[in-house]
């Protein structure tokens, strides 16, 4: 098929283009939203104004709020995962203190932004999606990328020798010192959580 009759007359996208697109921009959307304001922002509404588009838009594109917030795990994770590699793949080779590989670790762990309201916005809802049917495919999928994009945190880091299995635990503890922390009222739980994962790894290395 040619060029000119793939995107239609004159050189115009086709109906199907652009409502490949319109979805597209919605996923996007859901996800944005997701990431920086957690599940509840997560509304056709809410999610047609951050694409631009009207209302009914998202209402034809995914009919239920099922569909549309799994639409916006699934998009968000693929943030997710790109952001941790891209951070990950951009960091210099150099010899690195445990604090501040662990800080590394968490913020890789939480891209594309690691906030303080981390747990209520980002960890919280993921874990209740990791319990969650559908969304729960979406997260086992992403969870040997992120281990991926740690691991290359630490061989840039300076610390190869740690085993696969180590990274695991690395990224656990990570998730459950922030979740502890912000139960017992910590006024930092991202500086908490960097602590126990830097004490992780000085035993580790």
């Amino acid at each position: 098929m040619s060029t000119s009759r793939a995107r239609g007359a004159g050189g115009r996208p086709t109906q199907q283009q652009r409502s490949a697109q319109k979805q597209q921009a919605m996923r996007e959307a859901a996800a944005r939203l997701l990431i920086d304001r957690g599940p509840d922002a997560v509304t056709h509404r809410q999610v047609a104004a951050a694409a631009g588009l009207p209302q009914g838009s998202a209402s034809y594109y995914f009919p239920n709020r099922e569909g549309l917030f799994l639409a916006a795990v699934e998009e968000a994770e693929r943030i997710r995962v790109a952001g941790a590699h891209a951070y990950a793949d951009a960091l210099r080779r150099r010899a690195r203190t445990p604090a501040t590989t662990a800080r590394l670790l968490v913020e890789a762990l939480y891209a594309p932004h690691l906030e303080p309201d981390v747990v209520t916005l980002r960890l919280a809802p993921m874990l209740e999606a990791t319990r969650t049917p559908g969304t729960a495919a979406v997260m086992s999928t992403s969870w040997p990328q992120l281990l991926a994009a740690l691991r290359t945190v630490l061989d840039a880091s300076g610390y190869p020798e740690i085993a696969d299995d180590d990274v695991v635990q690395l990224r656990l503890l990570a998730d459950a010192a922030l979740l502890y922390a912000t139960t017992a009222g910590s006024a930092d739980a991202i500086k908490y959580a960097v602590e126990r994962v830097a004490r992780l790894l000085t035993q580790l290395a």
